[in-house]
């Protein structure tokens, strides 16, 4: 072997495409033994007469002349036919003669037919191979039940009428299989796509699509013919509208969450079993929307708070996720979820806070990983913590009755005594496990100092029959104060507990000096681990009197007395101004030990914000979307256990063939919707789909499981819920026109009909009736045409077949033998190019074969037209079909070729006149039209080794009449896609399975300056 052995015979190699298979030497009408016309004939027959003499009957040795006068000659033949059929001068020997050669012709065309009829003699008798027989169509028909109708039957081979054929001939078509049609039919599509970046150029992200049948995914009418991708797309797709955002998040829900007023503070925590990467508490506030349940709605966004004087904080650390949220007075109460008010679908008749994370790319990038962060995180416990500082909504009531909060009051009475009770009871702290119960009271009139003001009350053994002498003898003695100090006025402190009361502080001191004057300050801390969750009220009760009682007796005997006396003070009667509760509340629930949870109070609960609705789960924080998409189809009019057929209709050829397509045995997941969880279809439910992982268009056949509901709040109620889920990319599928139900596929039945139909099919629309009438339906429909039909095959086929299987012998041996093979087989393949002892870039590799297909464009859906590839399908299709017709010592491998683009830089000054705006894209696109004309036009054809020569691009560029001249022309050879390539002068491709292309961009700027003298001007 040469030590430089180049594959050069490769690069020259440019493969086989469909159109060079036809010879036409291979057509027996090509080869005719006798092709003279009736002027040639003439001609003949002139030239042939100047041969022949004729001679006298006396002497035969000397010819008398030649028969050429009894002929036309050769100048005038064309003339003379043209007038025989309307001329009057005709001879009647030449009459006889033009009869005579018109007669010929019948001889001369079965004369002719020996070669054909040589060639099928052989063909079909000696090798007995015949033509391939007409293949019928298909159509799939909609079938709509009568209103009164649930369901009914349509028996196998039911006929329906398809009009006639051009000999009058009925066309009909029966149905495949028996059906049972009812009123399913399909109301609403929506998808959820999760984007992973594979491309610096592309984000991670999440889409979704509320109507995913239509131009903007929210209900949008297309403007043209309806083609959508069923999983929705990413931004990079550079779609004419962008998919929004889904909302994803949680919520809790929680009695602990009724806060109707004051300052609150809120804390929940999530505590998880696996490790949360730690985010900035700037970053983690800023990544949610808050939202809590108002009187009217939802209150909200808030934003959370980092830090608070409570000791509340945002973070996340370790396994635990804490996050707090501050209203202040200002804000609305937070109230029970009301469904009518609310909307929404949370099953709960509790307060609820929402937290819904900003996912938007690039925007809010941190709120996407932590997005990521929590899915699938398992949740240990969940803690809510609130604190709340200044509620005034409290219930008072004294011995005498009920008190207004919102006005002064008397809490004791106006005469209060020992033993008189002041209740108060706070139903917003005591609902909840509350902590702490702080009160505060300011107290109305009171005097500056209690010992002064009752300085005049004095203690006596008789001090309930005071004498004046008595009562002098005590004013000397300072011993016999009643109130000897501010803190002298007690009272005992209980709550109660149900029927029971627990004493929290025997000697509650009533007057605490405050900023201005006294205050009622009351402390309550509930017990570590509380049997019994205590509800209140709080009852004070007077461990002494305000001395109102005597009063009367020391004021008369104050003024009885001899001596000097101070008049005593009238005795101070309590008198709030206003009551103000501050309190802490907790509430917590394990789900890994459930009985550990708080008693007597409603446990919380847990619900996952989904794209279009809301779930109850206890298992994870965040709801579930991983890598891929997911289609959800809404039924109406279902019943358990019924069958439906749902048509998928798609444009074939779509899907992007670089992406990574599905694996031998991977299938779309079917999965159907039970309450709030998706129960997979198996065997027993999804009868049948012929869809080919949505890369073809066809039906799948679903029995409704018994266990699907329509009530659910994961997704609109009212509807059986289908879920199609794939992890692979959005455009691993093809786009869809639509998904139609109760569809049944029917095909064409020849009664000895003509056939020209199955050429091209019948349009839609036009079946739309039984044969036999069937009160039971009410319409039929065609939405599409017919499909996979074909005619019996002409002769020029047939013979190209033959001739070629003559040659390979149904075996792929050599170069010819796979590329002839594939094109046969394969009418959607336009070009094949056989590349041995080739494995990717190894060609060297003996015992493989790589063999670079290029799909037709023409009338077919290319995903890139610029760069036309088959799908990994197509691909796996071929290379399982031509592996079983070479050796088992070789392995082909069917390959795309790689597309290397080719970019164009310059400058250009247009023709005075020509718009610069307009006519620069114009100039991009000519660039684009001369490197790939198969875009633009069905006749370019696309070539394996060509090349690009920048002087060749020049001369078809200068001759736009809009181009004045180019400056500054570059070509870039890109042959790694997102490199800005190499400049070349000449552009050639790099290896055999290459091929150069336009690139989707070129960089074309107008001059918009002329050149100028620099000289100065004199």
């Amino acid at each position: 072997m040469a030590k430089n052995c180049e594959h050069t015979f490769l690069i020259n190699h440019s493969g086989t495409g469909q159109a060079e298979r036809v010879k036409s030497a291979l057509v027996p009408e090509n080869l005719k033994l006798n092709d003279f016309t009736l002027s040639e004939w003439m001609e003949f027959a002139y030239t042939f007469a100047k041969e022949v003499n004729y001679f006298s009957t006396q002497d035969t040795n000397t010819p008398l002349g030649n028969w050429e006068n009894f002929f036309i000659e050769k100048e005038e033949i064309t003339s003379f036919l043209s007038e025989i059929e309307t001329g009057t001068s005709l001879t009647p020997h030449l009459t006889l003669f033009v009869c005579f050669l018109k007669l010929i012709e019948h001889s001369k065309t079965r004369f002719n037919g020996i070669t054909k009829r040589h060639l099928d003699f052989y063909y079909k008798e000696i090798l007995q191979i015949e033509k391939k027989a007409p293949i019928e169509d298909s159509v799939h028909l909609i079938f709509e039940v009568a209103k009164n109708i649930s369901s009914t039957k349509i028996n196998e081979g039911t006929l329906l009428e398809a009009g006639k054929d051009p000999d009058g001939n009925k066309l009909q078509y029966a149905t495949d299989e028996e059906v049972v049609v009812n009123k399913i039919a399909v109301s609403s599509l929506k998808s959820i796509y999760h984007h992973i970046k594979q491309k610096p150029t592309e984000e991670s992200a999440l889409y979704a699509a509320s109507q995913v049948d239509s131009i903007d995914g929210k209900g949008g009418a297309f403007k043209e013919e309806p083609q959508w991708l069923p999983f929705g797309y990413p931004e990079h797709y550079k779609p004419t509208t962008v998919l929004e955002t889904p909302k994803l998040g949680f919520a809790i829900a929680a009695p602990t969450l009724n806060l109707q007023e004051g300052d609150r503070d809120i804390l929940v925590k999530y505590t998880t079993e696996d490790h949360i990467n730690t985010i900035s508490t700037a970053n983690l506030a800023n990544v949610f929307e808050v939202y809590a349940t108002g009187e009217k709605g939802w209150l909200g966004p808030f934003t959370l708070e980092t830090t608070s004087k409570t000791g509340y904080a945002t973070q996340v650390s370790d396994n635990n996720m804490e996050l707090y949220l501050a209203l202040d007075k200002s804000q609305e109460a937070i109230l029970p979820y009301d469904k009518k008010i609310h909307g929404e679908n949370f099953e709960t008749t509790h307060p609820v806070l929402r937290f819904l994370l900003k996912t938007q790319q690039p925007e809010f990038n941190e709120g996407y990983k932590l997005y990521t962060q929590l899915l699938k995180k398992r949740i240990l416990t969940t803690t809510i913590k609130v604190a709340v500082a200044g509620a005034e909504k409290v219930s008072l009531r004294n011995d005498l009755g009920d008190l207004a909060e919102d006005k002064p009051f008397h809490p004791f009475t106006t005469q209060p005594i020992e033993r008189s009770s002041f209740y108060i009871d706070t139903p917003d702290a005591f609902s909840k496990n509350w902590k702490t119960i702080t009160i505060r009271a300011p107290w109305l009139n009171t005097p500056s100092d209690f010992m002064d003001h009752y300085i005049a009350y004095r203690k006596t053994d008789t001090s309930k029959n005071l004498s004046p002498a008595i009562y002098q003898n005590a004013l000397s003695n300072v011993d016999n104060l009643y109130v000897d100090s501010n803190d002298y006025f007690k009272a005992k402190l209980t709550i109660n507990n149900n029927e029971t009361s627990d004493v929290i502080n025997a000697e509650t001191s009533l007057f605490t000096s405050a900023e201005e004057g006294f205050e009622l300050q009351l402390s309550i801390l509930a017990e570590t681990s509380p049997k019994i969750r205590k509800t209140g009220p709080l009852k004070l009760s007077l461990n002494q009197s305000f001395l109102h009682a005597i009063f009367p007796q020391v004021y008369a005997l104050a003024l009885t007395s001899k001596v000097d006396t101070l008049l005593p003070n009238e005795p101070y009667t309590p008198f709030i101004e206003k009551l103000y509760v501050d309190y802490t509340a907790e509430q917590i629930v394990d789900f890994q030990n459930p009985s550990d949870t708080t008693k007597n109070l409603d446990t919380i609960q847990l619900f996952h914000e989904h794209p279009f609705g809301q779930a109850e789960n206890n298992l994870f924080v965040a709801p579930e979307y991983c890598q891929g998409g997911t289609l959800y189809i809404g039924l109406t009019g279902t019943v358990t256990l019924q069958q439906v057929q749902l048509l998928f209709q798609l444009i074939e050829g779509t899907e992007n063939p670089l992406a990574d397509s599905f694996a031998t045995n991977e299938k779309i997941t079917w999965s159907v919707l039970q309450g709030n969880d998706w129960e997979e279809l198996d065997s027993n439910y999804l009868l049948g789909d012929s869809t080919g992982n949505f890369l073809k268009t066809g039906i799948v056949t679903i029995t409704i499981p018994s266990e699907a509901t329509t009530e659910h709040s994961l997704l609109p109620s009212g509807m059986v819920w289908l879920k199609a889920n794939t992890q692979r990319n959005f455009d691993v599928v093809c786009r869809f026109k639509a998904i139609h139900a109760q569809v049944i596929k029917t095909t064409f039945s020849n009664n000895k009909n003509e056939l020209s139909h199955l050429v091209d099919g019948l349009e839609a629309g036009t079946i739309s009736k039984l044969t036999e009438r069937n009160a039971h339906i009410k319409s039929v429909t065609q939405p599409y045409g017919t499909f996979g039909g074909s005619p019996e095959e002409g002769d020029e086929n047939y013979y190209q077949r033959i001739s070629e299987r003559i040659r390979h012998r149904d075996r792929a041996i050599n170069l010819w033998d796979y590329e002839h093979l594939i094109l046969e087989e394969f009418k959607e393949v336009y070009k094949v190019k056989c590349l041995n002892h080739t494995k990717d870039n190894n060609f060297h590799a003996p015992g493989h074969v790589a063999i670079v297909v290029i799909p037709d464009t023409v009338n077919q859906n290319a995903f890139d037209i610029f760069q036309p590839r088959l799908s990994t399908a197509k691909r796996n299709e071929i290379q399982t079909y031509i592996n079983g017709l070479n050796t088992m010592f070789v392995e082909a491998q069917i390959i795309n070729p790689d597309y290397e683009e080719v970019k164009v830089t310059l400058n250009v000054q247009f023709n005075t006149g020509y718009d610069q705006n307009y006519y620069t894209k114009q100039l991009e696109e000519d660039i684009k039209r001369y490197l790939s004309p198969w875009a633009y036009k069905e006749t370019a054809s696309l070539h394996f080794g060509i090349t690009f020569h920048r002087s060749k691009l020049i001369a078809y560029l200068e001759q736009l009449k809009y181009v004045d001249y180019l400056d500054s022309v570059v070509l870039r050879h890109i042959k790694t896609p997102g490199t800005t390539g190499t400049a070349k002068t000449n552009i050639i491709p790099t290896s055999a399975k290459a091929i150069l292309v336009s690139a989707k961009e070129h960089s074309v700027t107008a001059i918009t300056s002329k050149c100028k003298s620099t000289e100065p001007i004199n």
